[in-house]
């Protein structure tokens, strides 16, 4: 049993994504900080085997893993060196963002000059490195499919948003390039035993809305994903769908493409009880515990946001415990440590 007294239960969380009512409300998070994984484990996180250790001993039913154009403009926060010895955490200050002003590519005749990501040769050992370390009841979710962040991150954001209107071809033919890798990477995913489920990090939104005009996303970005979402159903392998932000307007189509679940329902931007009204039990509903209040909620006032959650939405069904966004490293362990400890102590849905 792992440090909360009970075992990895994917099939348990598979069945809360797909919208049913497990035995236990499960834990469900994307990105956290390396130095939380550490504080938690006590040592070093260095490997496969390292991260499964500790997604296991937290309360967590699976390991993602990424591949494919996940991180194109090479920004995503790694490890950094402390200007101060004293702070807590290396690199607790320090974060990287995606260049808006410019990018790697300028044009359509950039497009050829790029080295693209071929599907065939990209590196999928770790997921073979994963099914040979993975616990009992475990399973890998693959985390990929960024097609609009990775087409804008290339570009720069106000340049992207300019071809949108002075150059569209371009764009589409950028866009169409990015989605098909993606696609075909998850094609060869899709069959792996390892793998439950996919979890398709790309937004599209900020708090008062999406970034482009909702028709736009829709006939340009989602027709990918209704590729990989009707591949994954056929596969009976949950999809998950990730972005900050506003995204009333596209409810629908992110229900109309086939996603089983909504990530992480940030409540600056929507209210998640609005939300359930809306859709019901026909998507799960993941994260939503508010970042601000795990970096500075009292004791009292995260039990209680956990507790809330779980007891007025998770026992219904279609609800998995976690963030409203990711747990940086500027969240107090201890606080990240009581939402791994509240969650434990009332998961257990009523009845079993």
């Amino acid at each position: 049993m792992n440090r909360y007294g009970f075992e990895a239960d994917f099939e348990n969380l598979k069945t809360v994504l797909k919208g049913g009512r497990g035995h236990r409300v499960p834990n469900a998070e994307l990105v956290i900080d390396r130095e939380i994984k550490e504080t938690f484990l006590g040592k070093s996180v260095e490997s496969v085997a390292d991260e499964i250790e500790f997604r296991y001993q937290a309360g967590y039913d699976y390991l993602w893993l990424s591949v494919g154009m996940i991180d194109p403009a090479g920004t995503v926060n790694k490890d950094f060196l402390p200007d101060d010895e004293h702070k807590h955490f290396a690199g607790k200050d320090a974060r990287v963002w995606a260049d808006e002003q410019g990018g790697i590519i300028e044009e359509e005749r950039d497009l050829d000059a790029l080295s693209w990501p071929d599907p065939d040769i990209l590196d999928y050992s770790p997921f073979s490195e994963a099914a040979a370390h993975l616990r009992p009841g475990m399973k890998v979710i693959a985390v990929l499919g960024k097609i609009f962040t990775a087409a804008w991150e290339l570009l720069g954001f106000a340049r992207f948003c300019e071809l949108v209107c002075t150059d569209p071809k371009f764009i589409d033919l950028l866009i169409e390039r990015i989605g098909t890798i993606q696609v075909e990477v998850f094609m060869r995913l899709v069959t792996r035993p390892e793998v439950g489920a996919f979890w398709i990090p790309d937004d599209i939104a900020f708090r008062s809305g999406t970034l482009l005009a909702p028709q736009w996303l829709r006939t340009r970005i989602f027709p990918f994903y209704r590729q990989m979402a009707a591949a994954s159903r056929q596969a009976d392998k949950p999809i998950i769908y990730h972005s900050d932000g506003d995204l009333t307007t596209m409810i629908d189509t992110i229900l109309e493409t086939g996603f089983h679940a909504l990530h992480p329902i940030e409540p600056e931007s929507m209210d998640i009880y609005a939300l359930r009204k809306r859709v019901g039990k026909r998507i799960c509903l993941v994260g939503n515990i508010c970042v601000n209040t795990l970096s500075i909620g009292s004791p009292e006032e995260i039990r209680t946001l956990v507790r809330e959650r779980i007891e007025s939405l998770g026992y219904d069904g279609a609800y998995c415990v976690g963030s409203s966004n990711s747990v940086p490293n500027y969240v107090p362990f201890e606080n990240y440590r009581l939402m791994l400890e509240t969650s434990a102590e009332f998961s257990r849905c009523p009845g079993n």
